[in-house]
């Protein structure tokens, strides 16, 4: 019985070495090593070239379709690549955005300045290195001063779009759309002495016109509505040098001068210098034109029906303006000669006198300044 007892003991204790033995060998040793520090070195993807992508934790299927989608959105089209052999354009953060460099204006029919002028009155650089195109001299400015094309364009405070009303010696009338420099800031870039008096436009092929201070500076005018009747619709126009200009719509053309009216009946087209390369500016005055003269003595007394003409040594290449009330005659009033005597003779027609009459007249075109107002008053029997 005892002996059975010992037998049963050391089966037991030997069972127990076993299951001893199995649970140590199946236990892994733990490990012990520090986790590893992230790392405090952060790239900027504004500055990086490419990257590396952070090491993420597993996602699960709706992220990973989130995450593909996004992709996607942010992948540009093979035509947003930059070509061959440039560096791949990284998206800048918001920066402020970069003031444009002013452009040359785009001229349309509706005559829209498309960049205003500079506030700075500046002459800016040159656009291009071009041929000298226009000269202004003369002892009515600080010098000898030549513009290029370029020159003349970059002035972007002295842009001007005007449109034109138009008499000729016919007379016709007509409209001339004209883009350019405003002449007056043009001759002030140039040093226009205080003593400028007269300024001589000169043409490739020698035609020439002369303009005085006041038409050049004084006010003058387009006609909306413009007929010899009336000035409806008159509004102030400043003269300029024009690169393009047209009957309606203005085109590329060699630069030329344009001005406005004094009245409706001014003949301002013969002073447009078609190819203008200088202007003369004088100190020197370009005179006064004389007053017109009457066929009859003034104060005589004559019979109803009398014919009066009114007389004028430059009769081609002025306008008489006249009243018959003696009321003071302006660039508004009646014009004795509509024509000249090498177009339309017949539209110059003498004054029936058919009442006493006080007729007060002046004489006035280009080159010089308008005349002293005449008076011829008569006594009709």
């Amino acid at each position: 019985m005892l002996a059975a007892r010992k037998c049963l003991l050391l089966l037991l204790a030997l069972l127990i070495l076993l299951v001893a033995a199995a649970c140590s060998a199946g236990t892994a040793a733990p490990d012990v090593s520090p986790p590893e520090e992230p790392s405090n070195n952060v790239t900027d993807s504004a500055d990086a070239e490419a990257p590396e992508a952070a090491a993420q934790p597993p996602q699960t299927a709706d992220e990973q379709a989130a995450s593909s989608q996004e992709t996607a959105e942010t992948t540009p089209a093979p035509e947003d690549k930059p070509p061959a052999g440039q560096p791949e354009q990284i998206q800048p953060p918001p920066a402020e955005t970069p003031t444009p460099a002013p452009q040359t204006p785009v001229n349309t029919p509706d005559n829209t300045v498309h960049n205003p002028p500079s506030p700075s009155p500046a002459i800016e650089a040159p656009q291009d290195d071009g041929p000298v195109i226009l000269t202004i001299c003369g002892n009515g400015v600080d010098g000898e001063t030549t513009w290029t094309l370029g020159q003349l364009q970059s002035m972007r405070d002295g842009y001007r779009e005007n449109r034109y009303s138009t008499t000729n010696n016919w007379p016709s009338f007509g409209y001339m759309t004209a883009h350019g420099i405003s002449l007056p800031y043009l001759l002030r870039q140039a040093g226009l002495s205080s003593d400028a008096s007269s300024f001589k436009f000169i043409a490739n092929d020698g035609y020439h016109t002369t303009l005085t201070y006041d038409q050049v500076f004084g006010g003058r005018y387009t006609y909306v509505n413009h007929s010899p009747a009336g000035s409806i619709g008159a509004a102030t126009v400043e003269s300029i040098v024009a690169w393009e200009w047209g009957d309606s719509v203005a085109r590329p053309e060699n630069i030329r001068p344009f001005f406005g009216q004094s009245g409706p009946m001014d003949v301002n087209t013969a002073s447009f210098v078609k190819d203008l390369a200088k202007i003369e500016v004088s100190t020197a005055s370009a005179g006064v034109w004389e007053a017109p003269a009457a066929s009859i003595a003034d104060g005589d007394i004559v019979p109803a029906g009398t014919e009066l003409s009114l007389m004028h040594e430059y009769m081609d290449s002025i306008r008489v303006y006249y009243t018959l009330d003696g009321s003071e005659p302006d660039y508004n009033s009646l014009v004795y000669n509509r024509s000249t005597s090498f177009f339309q003779p017949h539209l110059i027609v003498p004054i029936i006198l058919t009442e006493s009459v006080t007729i007060k007249a002046f004489a006035a075109g280009f080159s010089r300044d308008a005349s002293p107002v005449v008076t011829f008053s008569y006594v009709v029997e």
